[in-house]
């Protein structure tokens, strides 16, 4: 039966969401090429900034066109898993996991689906506090204390300065290791890409350096808590943080809420 597409906050057209039809759908041979680099990483223990053999071994290596072989690391490029230097000497280099690059991905996904910011706040405020409690009871004291020893200090900076980066790099930096704490990598990168792409969009339409002694101060009360090992409390006042941060930007968002989710 045909599927009638649902409109968007904007009143044009998303396309509907599938219901997992492609689940059995098999791999082309760039996308099998991107898996085998991938497990060749991790099989050979290589880290970001290590060297993968050349194009001409990989071609051989992996017994496809030279073709299916560049589409295939574009692939990895893409999500910043490889990082290709040009240029004589060069060739492809191990990248990173970054929550980021997935984020980015998804947000092609949500427009095209017909998204609104306001769904994707509402899922940063079930994913971060859930995080939150994860990392509060992860039964490692002292990895809990570690973790968060660099948030610890009451000493917030109350000078605001022009450098926008070191505003977003530190507070993300916060939430990247809370959410390493949880213990569940899967958690980690999936749930951690919806604060990246609210991040981004925040830093956007308003100015974040305004808040950044409140949520700095947020981030000391926090990390105490996850020290504690106290997952309620941590996962409540998580919560209460990341609302406070939508609420003081509401105004400035304005009807950015019932907006489509951009690519960034």
């Amino acid at each position: 039966m045909r599927q009638v597409s649902s409109r968007n906050g904007s009143g044009s057209a998303a396309i509907p969401i599938a219901t997992g039809g492609s689940v059995l759908r098999p791999l082309k041979a760039a996308e099998v090429v991107a898996r085998n680099v991938v497990r060749a990483i991790r099989a050979q223990g290589l880290q970001p900034g290590d060297g993968l053999p050349s194009e001409a071994e990989m071609v051989k290596q992996y017994g496809v066109s030279r073709e299916s072989l560049r589409e295939g690391l574009r692939l990895l490029e893409v999500q910043g898993m490889i990082t290709i230097r040009r240029g004589p000497g060069g060739g492809p280099l191990v990248g990173t996991v970054d929550s980021a690059n997935l984020g980015r991905m998804e947000a092609l996904y949500f427009h095209l689906a017909g998204a609104t910011y306001g769904e994707l706040f509402d899922a940063w405020l079930f994913a971060e506090p859930t995080l939150a409690r994860m990392a509060a009871a992860n039964p490692d004291a002292a990895l809990r204390e570690s973790a968060m020893a660099p948030y610890l200090s009451g000493d917030v900076e109350e000078e605001a300065h022009d450098d926008l980066d070191i505003y977003v790099s530190g507070h993300e930096g916060f939430h990247g290791a809370v959410a390493a704490l949880s213990g569940n990598k899967v958690f980690q990168v999936t749930f951690r890409a919806y604060g990246q792409l609210v991040a981004h969009h925040l830093a956007t339409v308003a100015d974040v350096r305004t808040i950044h002694q409140t949520l700095a101060h947020d981030h000391v009360k926090l990390a105490r808590v996850i020290v504690d090992g106290d997952p309620k409390k941590a996962e409540a006042m998580m919560r209460t943080h990341l609302t406070n941060i939508v609420n003081l930007h509401r105004a400035s968002m304005g009807d950015l809420l019932e907006d489509d989710v951009e690519w960034l």
